[in-house]
Parts: structure tokens; C-alpha cells; sequence
């Protein structure tokens, strides 16, 4: 072998050598960015699902809280529902008291709400029969002695009241029907209602 020939051959080795290097290189980096490549999926896949997990359990938690929420809801419009009743059968109650005994409740609540003893007195139509002659001379008459004018008189207007009265004194009147007095007394009288129907 020439000279020449080896000097061909050396160099040929030598390229080879080098050509075998920078492919050993390349597959090395290659290699490397795949394996860079496959653990920043991973994170960004356990990212994601991790971001999946947490929106998922807040989507979860906002449902539950929502769930509740209308669950509360329907139990206080329950109750409220209770107690509108209760109110209701209070004023049926009343309005279904002895003739005796309503006559009586309607004399102090007179009583009790006459400002001048001039008042005039509205009633339902339905209670006209009980607020006889002899009831308004009875009223007068213990008007007169808590220094009272006694001259309430009954008119023959009439008003849907559900029992109880109006008294008017020229263009002041005040509302004494049942359902009046218990919207007025209803805050106080609500917790007592509740506490009744609804304890355990």
C-alpha cells in the first residue's frame, strides 16, 4: 500500500470516527430533549389534571353549597307556610268565640283603643249582630267613666275586617281588625309560634 493510499485511508477513518461522534452527539441530545420532553408532559399533564381535580371539587363544593342553600330555603318557606296558617286559624278562632266571650273581647279592645270617646266605630258586616244597642250603651258608659265623651257610634258603612273594628275620629282611623293586630304583634308573636310548632 502507497503512501498515499494510507494517508486516503487515515483520513477516511478519521471521518468516519468523527462522522460516528457527531452522530453518537446527536443521538445523546436527541435522546435528551426527548426525555426533557416526556417529564415536562408529565408535569404538565399531572398539571392539568391536578387543576382538573381542584376545579372539578370546587365545581363540586359550589354545587353542594347551592344544594344546601335551596334546601334552606325550602324549609323556611315551609315554616313560613306553617306559621301564615297558624296566624290564619288564630283569627278564624277569634271570629268563632262565643257571642259571649267575643262581646267581651270586643269590650276591652273598645276600651283600650278610644282616644276621645267620639270615635266612630267600622265592623265587618258579618259582626254587625253582636254589636248591639245594649253593648255600644255598655261601652259609653265605661268610656264616660275614664273621663271620656261616651258617643262612639256604629256606622252603617261596613268593611271586609275578619273580625274586630275600626275606630274613626274624623279622618285619623285606626285599624283594630284581627289581621291588623296580628301583623302588628307578628314579631313578637312569630318566635312563639316557631318554638312551638317546630321544637324537637
Amino acid at each position: 500500500m502507497s503512501g498515499a493510499e494510507k494517508l486516503k485511508e487515515k483520513i477516511l477513518a478519521e471521518a468516519s470516527r468523527q462522522a460516528e461522534a457527531v452522530l453518537a452527539e446527536a443521538r445523546e441530545k436527541a435522546a435528551a430533549i426527548l426525555e426533557q420532553s416526556k417529564k415536562e408532559a408529565a408535569a404538565e399533564e399531572e398539571a392539568i389534571l391536578a387543576q382538573a381535580r381542584r376545579q372539578a371539587e370546587e365545581r363540586k363544593h359550589r354545587a353542594q353549597t347551592i344544594a344546601e342553600l335551596d334546601a334552606r330555603k325550602e324549609i323556611l318557606a315551609a315554616k313560613e307556610k306553617c306559621i301564615e296558617e297558624t296566624l290564619a286559624q288564630v283569627i278564624e278562632r277569634l271570629r268563632g268565640l262565643e257571642p259571649l266571650q267575643y262581646e267581651d273581647l270586643m269590650y276591652k279592645m273598645l276600651l283600650a283603643a278610644v282616644q276621645t270617646g267620639e270615635e266612630e266605630i267600622i265592623i265587618d258586616e258579618e259582626d254587625r249582630s253582636k254589636f248591639t244597642k245594649e253593648f255600644l250603651r255598655r261601652v259609653n258608659t265605661a268610656i264616660q267613666r275614664q273621663g271620656k265623651k261616651g258617643k262612639l257610634k256604629i256606622v252603617a258603612e261596613s268593611r271586609n275586617l275578619q273580625g274586630g273594628f275600626i275606630l274613626r275620629d274624623k279622618d285619623l282611623e285606626i285599624n283594630n281588625s284581627f289581621p291588623a293586630l296580628l301583623r302588628m304583634q307578628r314579631d313578637e308573636l312569630e318566635p312563639e309560634i316557631a318554638a312551638i310548632l317546630f321544637s324537637e
